[in-house]
């Protein structure tokens, strides 16, 4: 039995490191080992996670009574948020099933969830965090205050990847005594789709073209706008390739991407496309997997791409690509040069059949050191510092 533990979570929306949390708590479930979380808010993983949990949610929903009088117009004076602090009354009660669990550890899984451990101090029980963040992120889902709390209060601390344990260290001050490196999980499929071929058609992408895939919510973080200017660069000297970027949302920096490809793609070879629930048809059609990304702590879909035994490429710099490819030549660019990354593309589309699947199959052999047994063991090992 290992130790019992309270995770906390910001939310329950499906991201990288959320979808991470979910395989622990369900292989932990499959081990007969109770699980535990406190969300601040819901999302759309919730029910999952009851599967395997038991869950608190920290911000309640308005009462329905509070949704019908807002209905009545005369009562309308200001919007408000959706859901609510708790009240004196809920803390207090939630609080005190804590202390009954008994709990061995409080782990926060995210930065973003540093503000809502701080509400559980007086439980007097060792925290936790579980950092999945890199230094745009963190200042942007952490204070300058919660970055503090960590540093100071927060007994273990465990990086994603090695850049991540990198900035703890040099610009957050975290102690090397409490971090250390905790690669995630992935869930790769093990049956092939049967609809890889009818992405191609449904995209009209000739069979002899060559697709690169880039996957994705898209966002400035993503680098999408990267992706999409790196691709005309190739087009311009590669006239037959595809692009497709999956994960396209609804929201001005996709609409206005959308809007400004459209005004040169005239051959319509790059196409950018919503996400999905199922991506695999997407990643058996490419020929090549390009990370835009400007900062990826680890990217769960560069595991994705290299399962498939593609090439996976990316920039230096930008987060865990970095571990991923480590001592594999010809697969990053220094960070953020958009015409070394063009002439990378062209190098493995022009490159033989052969070459492609020799680094192709060495990152599937890779990806096979994130699976859920892979991760359980690791923590393990790190379990026995506790």
């Amino acid at each position: 039995m290992g130790a019992k533990i309270l995770f906390v979570g910001h939310d329950a929306n499906r991201a990288g490191a959320q979808l991470v949390l979910l395989h622990w708590l369900k292989e932990n479930a499959a081990n007969g080992n109770k699980g535990f979380l406190l969300l601040e808010k819901g999302g759309d993983l919730l029910a999952s996670y009851r599967k395997y949990a038991e869950v608190w949610i920290w911000r309640r929903e308005y009462s329905k009574a509070r949704n019908i009088l807002k209905k009545i117009p005369f009562l309308k004076r200001e919007e408000s948020s959706p859901d609510r602090e708790p009240n004196k009354a809920e803390v207090k009660k939630m609080l005190s099933e804590f202390r009954q669990q008994k709990f061995d550890l409080i782990l926060g899984n995210t930065v973003a969830s540093l503000s809502l451990m701080q509400q559980l101090t007086s439980l007097k029980i060792a925290f936790g965090a579980y950092v999945h963040e890199l230094k745009f992120s963190c200042e942007t889902y952490a204070s300058e205050k919660d970055m503090q709390f960590l540093a100071q209060k927060v007994k273990h601390v465990y990086a994603v990847s090695e850049q991540v344990r990198l900035l703890l260290k040099e610009k957050y001050e975290i102690s090397n005594e409490k971090l250390a490196l905790l690669p995630p999980v992935a869930e790769l499929a093990k049956a092939k789709s049967s609809t890889s071929e009818q992405v191609r058609e449904q995209l009209n992408i000739p069979a002899s073209s060559p697709m690169v895939l880039g996957c994705g919510l898209a966002e400035w973080r993503k680098g999408t706008d990267v992706f999409i200017r790196v691709a005309r660069q190739v087009i311009r000297l590669k006239p037959e390739v595809h692009f497709v970027w999956l994960g396209m949302g609804d929201n001005l920096y996709s609409a206005e991407l959308i809007e400004e490809k459209e005004k040169w793609d005239v051959g319509a070879q790059v196409h950018l496309i919503p996400a999905k629930a199922d991506t695999r048809a997407y990643f058996e059609a490419m020929d090549l997997f390009f990370l835009s990304s400007r900062e990826d702590p680890f990217p769960l879909v560069m595991l994705e791409a290299g399962h498939q035994a593609k090439p996976v490429l990316g920039f230096q710099e930008s987060g865990g690509i970095a571990d991923f490819t480590q001592g594999l030549e010809g697969l990053l660019v220094d960070y953020m040069d958009e015409g070394q990354m063009a002439d990378l593309i062209i190098h493995w589309l022009n490159a033989s059949e052969t070459d492609r699947l020799a680094t192709g199959e060495k990152l599937k052999i890779r990806s096979t050191q994130y699976t859920v047994k892979a991760f359980m063991e690791r923590w393990a090992e790190l379990e026995k510092e506790l």
